[in-house]
């Protein structure tokens, strides 16, 4: 797909750099797929800067549907009623994460997002359940949110040791819930809750809106920013957002 809108941008560039003449309009279509073709062949370089130009556009395009979204969803993002918060809840700087316990980059971040909250005691981070890999890593986001229902900070415990697990799969939630002392029969039977499913569809529901299609993804003020970051990232990130 990239190749193709690269290929249709250089026949745009093509007609704006050297406009054919009039006759052109009736040349066959494979003439003028053979003159792209060749000038393409004869100036190779330029499919670079067209792939550069394309992303840069994507990138534009893609942060201002983050900071509409962010703007015509503040309630959604930042006070839910049901998002997991860490750190200081009266932090002077809100990270936001969405993430997938199935996600190799979710848990190569987790000691980077761990380090800034342990770091910076102003730091608010909340927690967005994004499965969107597997169905383990649904299971996975419905078992965290009933353990909420187990009170204390059983979620934190549990979230913490579900993104540590090297292979899970469905038998090790259960495997971690019990070992933490969990009950188990009733985190099960909490998982059925209509209401667990509701919780998750409109976090997906709020990521479409945001334009988060990919785990992690990190939120401070209106800016998205997609992908693995580590701890010093993110304090540029939060730094930045405080003018500092």
């Amino acid at each position: 797909m990239r190749l193709k809108a690269t290929i249709l941008a250089a026949v745009g560039a093509l007609a704006l750099l050297a406009p054919l003449p009039a006759v052109a309009k009736e040349m066959e279509r494979e003439d003028i797929e053979k003159i792209v073709r060749d000038y393409l062949l004869a100036n190779p370089e330029i499919l670079n800067e067209m792939i550069a130009e394309l992303q840069a556009r994507e990138q534009k395009t893609a942060s201002e549907k983050a900071q509409t979204g962010i703007a015509e969803n503040k309630d959604a993002l930042f006070n839910d009623g049901f998002s997991y918060v860490a750190g200081n809840p009266n932090g002077d700087v809100t990270l936001v994460e969405f993430f997938d316990y199935r996600c190799g980059y979710c848990k190569k971040a987790r000691p980077e997002v761990l380090g800034l909250i342990e770091a910076d005691k102003n730091v608010k981070l909340i927690i967005k359940e994004l499965p969107i890999l597997s169905k383990v890593s649904e299971e996975a986001a419905k078992a965290a949110i009933a353990a909420q229902n187990q009170g204390g900070d059983v979620y934190w415990k549990f979230h913490q040791a579900m993104l540590s697990a090297d292979d899970l799969d469905s038998d090790a939630i259960y495997d971690i819930a019990g070992g933490l002392g969990l009950d188990v029969d009733r985190l099960k039977k909490d998982m059925q809750d209509p209401a667990v499913e509701e919780k998750i569809k409109k976090t997906h529901e709020l990521a479409e809106k945001l334009g988060v299609d990919g785990t992690p993804a990190f939120i401070v003020g209106d800016q998205l920013v997609p992908g693995y970051m580590s701890q010093d990232e993110l304090k540029d990130l939060v730094a930045a957002h405080r003018g500092g």
